[in-house]
């Protein structure tokens, strides 16, 4: 399998994409809330608000399978595999860059968002094939009115 990663850091600095390949073996997740399907569920400490779905940039929603230690697109289904939670701590195998499901409030609902775990900044995933997957950086942070 290949995968590509576009670095999400670049939020932070002008540097060139960085890209990762992979065919190591995945991670998988342990000790994580799951829902039925095999979800993790991300708890918003302050508030305990809930939920399995975490929105990019485009607002497109992944879920994360802790028995896989997978990311799930919910537009597409695809599947991206080496993905480690540790609470709102996310780390794929294939590349060093951290990131962390952040929370805020957008058209009226609280909503978990992917982001750069460093400035906060929420990524824009793109699905590209079979276990492919860039993220990209973006200037935007969680909404919170």
């Amino acid at each position: 399998m290949l995968a590509g990663l576009l670095a999400c850091s670049g939020s932070d600095s002008q540097d060139a994409p960085r890209v990762a390949r992979s065919t190591a073996a995945e991670a998988i997740t342990e000790a994580l809330p799951l829902e039925p399907a095999g979800r993790v569920v991300f708890v918003e400490p302050a508030s305990g608000f809930m939920t399995d779905e975490v929105y990019d940039a485009d607002r497109e929603i992944v879920s994360f399978d802790a028995a896989l230690g997978a990311m799930v697109s919910a537009e597409t289904g695809a599947v991206i595999t080496g993905w480690q939670v540790d609470g709102v701590d996310l780390d794929w195998s294939r590349f060093a860059v951290p990131f962390r499901v952040r929370f805020g409030t957008e058209e009226g609902e609280r909503r978990a968002y992917f982001t750069e775990a460093g400035p906060g900044t929420i990524c824009n995933l793109r699905f590209s094939g079979a276990d492919q997957l860039s993220i990209s950086a973006t200037f935007e942070t969680p909404p919170n009115p």
